[in-house]
């Protein structure tokens, strides 16, 4: 959810700030902070799950339509402009050998429903999790707040629980993972100005939801919450047993933030493994993690800083720039391996130029203890990594014209040497086939 006031001043922008402006998802502030658009207003968030017959649901939040609109423009009384956006949830089934999509809403409501995520119990429960705004005034004062919300569906998609609110006010930036019999929802508390992406700000705290498959809460727990650390965007994979937690944790005066993980299990209510520090100097909002059920390993990939070598007249000139790390975790959060760029760069030619896409998802085929991960990398293309339980291994570059933007992007496989990806951007859901034989 986004609110936008036209008017610069400091009281307003400060109760924005507050209610979660720029809290991880679409927001935009027209002013002195920010003069351009965050293509964030017309998609954000999208995510494949299995269905029950081997096919696959897609879901993904889309302003005003499945060919987006963007923001509202509201007048209010005093004659300023206010200005928000207005994501519904979008659904659509793909079967394999048909893969069309077919955009039908299945959450829609006057705020900003977004950016979605979701997850599938082995019975077919599935729940789906977005920031929402809709208990706001908006439309009379734009200054009203977010809330995380969640919603329980039967496996043919028919609602089981009225929309909910996670277990702390004013939630933000949810991620949701199946765990066994239940559903743990992570999310981001608070704004804190200043710092971050584009200066915009930050979370202040991480905490979860264990809910169970008819919807109610079952233990509530936080994660990361500290006066002095600041914590946002969390992401969450899970296997039989226990999750997985990622988020970012902001660096004083730098523009890069440390990426931490901890291990949960739900069952026993008990942290596995504290918040541990898992990579330095990373890109806000560019990794993901996957749970490769395959093999029971976590698959956490990402975008750090580093040196890349450049020939030119006078010799070798390093620059910093973007560079892809992947760890391979076991069940308890041990690290088995690290594969990085920077690592294996000798002349930095290749594929080894191309980091992940933002918020992007990997395509992934698993076999009998080989795992086949298909990555979107930037600005193109995509890059394929041959996983066992003990190694990480680059493969190749595919290379493909489309563009991918960083409102989402997720992936499956078709079958084992072609690729789908559904990816969001300005214009609306894109899709692409890539063949990797």
């Amino acid at each position: 959810m986004a609110l936008i006031a036209i008017t610069w001043l400091t009281a307003l922008f400060k109760k924005l700030i507050q209610c979660g402006f720029v809290c991880a998802a679409s927001m935009w502030f027209v002013g002195s902070v920010q003069g351009a658009d965050d293509r964030r207003e017309y998609q954000h968030g999208i995510e494949f799950i299995s269905a029950s017959d081997s096919a696959h649901w897609l879901f993904w939040s889309s302003s005003s339509g499945n060919r987006p609109r963007g923001k509202k423009i509201t007048i209010l009384p005093d004659g300023s402009t206010c200005q928000y956006f207005t994501h519904d949830v979008y659904y659509s089934r793909l079967d394999h050998n048909r893969p069309e999509i077919a955009a039908r809403a299945i959450v829609s409501l006057p705020e900003a429903q977004e950016p979605v995520s979701a997850a599938a119990s082995p019975e077919g429960t599935v729940l789906l999790t977005f920031e929402d705004g809709s208990d706001s005034s908006i439309t009379d004062d734009c200054e009203g707040e977010i809330q995380q919300r969640y919603m329980m569906f039967d496996s043919e998609l028919t609602a089981k629980t009225p929309l909910r609110t996670v277990s702390v006010a004013g939630a933000h930036s949810g991620h949701v993972a199946a765990v066994g019999g239940q559903f743990v929802i992570v999310y981001s508390e608070g704004w804190v100005e200043g710092g971050g992406d584009s200066d915009f700000g930050t979370g202040k705290a991480v905490y979860l939801d264990v809910v169970n498959v008819q919807g109610e809460l079952l233990k509530h727990r936080a994660v990361a919450k500290d006066a002095h650390l600041r914590a946002w965007w969390p992401l969450i994979a899970g296997s039989s047993r226990y999750v997985i937690v990622l988020w970012q944790r902001y660096v004083n005066n730098s523009h890069r933030a440390i990426l931490m993980y901890a291990m949960y299990d739900p069952v026993a209510d008990h942290f596995l493994k504290p918040p541990t520090a898992l990579q330095s100097e990373v890109y806000y909002y560019h990794y993901d993690v996957q749970y490769l059920a395959s093999i029971n390993r976590y698959l956490v990939a990402g975008n750090q800083l580093g040196d890349m070598l450049r020939k030119s007249d006078h010799g070798a000139i390093a620059l910093k720039t973007q560079k892809g790390f992947m760890y391979l975790l076991d069940e308890r959060g041990e690290i088995v391996d690290h594969w990085s760029a920077i690592h294996t760069c000798q002349r930095c030619s290749g594929i080894h130029t191309h980091p992940f896409v933002r918020e992007a998802q990997p395509a992934v085929f698993e076999d009998v203890g080989n795992v086949h991960v298909l990555y979107p990398v930037k600005p193109n293309g995509a890059v394929l990594f041959s996983l066992t339980a003990h190694t990480i291994t680059q493969s190749k570059y595919i290379p493909d014209d489309y563009y991918w933007h960083s409102l989402g992007t997720d992936g499956i496989f078709l079958d084992r040497n072609t690729a789908y990806f559904a990816s969001l951007s300005p214009l609306g859901l894109q899709t692409r086939t890539i063949r990797i034989d």
